[in-house]
């Protein structure tokens, strides 16, 4: 029998089916496991779902790596709540979601201790008058006495939170920063992509699409990140020969969408030099020279080169 001190994590039961807990279990495989010991570490040290940088290195044995997965994918979102007097906040992150799905953050659970705490003073002191009227009946010590000797208090002991109700055990669900209509924004990205080439209408691209959105929401920058995808995959599309384009799962897994397309500017070719036509005379002649020069002797051939046949010897 478990010990009931014991403290439990809420996971829900059909974790297995959503597919972007399944994306991080099967392709980070340690990302995961620091989530999942983040919330038990969030849970068990009631931080409210905050897990400061050097807990997740030197607790949760995260590296860098798992950490920019969990930010990137929406498990973890930044701590940005500094103060204004300049003084710097804790380096850290939030589990998204954890109060939603762990059901009581810090002040609940104190907020229980105290009611538990201040329930069980009152039963002593019902207890304690119970026995005092009890004993002073049979001559024994007064009441007076008894009312004065002090009551030991121990600690109520909390047992874990066993509600399965389904709303306060929903999964832990990380963000699509401005999740677009997947379905429409594909509708527009096929009529844009070669019909052979596209295969954004399959489940597994639509699911890629998803995990990307992020991503492609930081790409934009302060642009509409729907506006600036269909943008980038129309330029990509009209800067590559139709043979060459990547399908458009390879396109969105490749962040090919961050790159700069620009369709390549046909070369300039130089005028071509027109040599003039020569006569037929000309060419006839020059044919016969050709001829007569390749049975010259190099007497013969020097002579012709000075001044021609008729040249005076020197």
């Amino acid at each position: 029998m478990a010990d009931d001190m014991e403290i439990y994590a809420k996971f829900s039961a059909r974790g297995y089916e959503n597919p972007k807990l399944m994306e991080l279990a099967l392709n980070h495989p340690n990302a995961y496991r620091v989530w999942t010991w983040a919330i038990m570490y969030s849970v068990r040290n009631l931080t409210d779902g905050f897990v400061a940088e050097i807990v997740a290195k030197n607790t949760l044995f995260a590296k860098k790596k798992d950490l920019e997965i969990l930010e990137n994918l929406g498990f973890f979102e930044p701590n940005t709540m500094g103060t204004g007097d300049g003084i710097s906040y804790l380096k850290g992150w939030f589990i998204h979601d954890f109060l939603d799905a762990q059901g009581r953050s810090r002040a609940d659970v104190e907020e229980l201790k105290a009611k538990k705490a201040e329930a069980g003073r009152q039963g002593g002191i019902a207890s304690g008058k119970a026995r005092a009227k009890q004993t002073g009946s049979k001559g024994e010590a007064p009441a007076s006495d008894v009312l004065q000797a002090p009551v030991k208090q121990t600690e109520s002991k909390t047992k874990p939170d066993t509600d399965t109700d389904t709303d306060s055990n929903l999964l832990i669900t990380p963000p699509t920063p401005s999740k677009p209509d997947l379905a429409g924004l594909l509708d527009s990205l096929e009529r844009l992509y070669p019909t052979n080439r596209f295969d954004g209408k399959t489940s597994q691209a639509r699911m890629q699409l998803e995990i990307e959105w992020p991503k492609i929401v930081r790409a934009a920058g302060e642009a509409d990140p729907r506006e600036f995808l269909e943008a980038k995959t129309r330029a990509y599309v009209g800067a590559t020969e139709e043979r060459f384009v990547k399908t458009f799962s390879r396109f969105i897994g490749g962040e090919l969408y961050a790159r700069n397309w620009e369709k390549p500017k046909p070369e300039t070719q130089s005028p071509r030099q027109v040599q003039p036509v020569k006569s037929r005379s000309q060419q006839n002649l020059e044919a016969n020279m050709a001829k007569t020069w390749q049975y010259m002797t190099e007497e013969e051939r020097a002579r012709y080169s000075q001044g021609g046949f008729n040249a005076q010897q020197g």
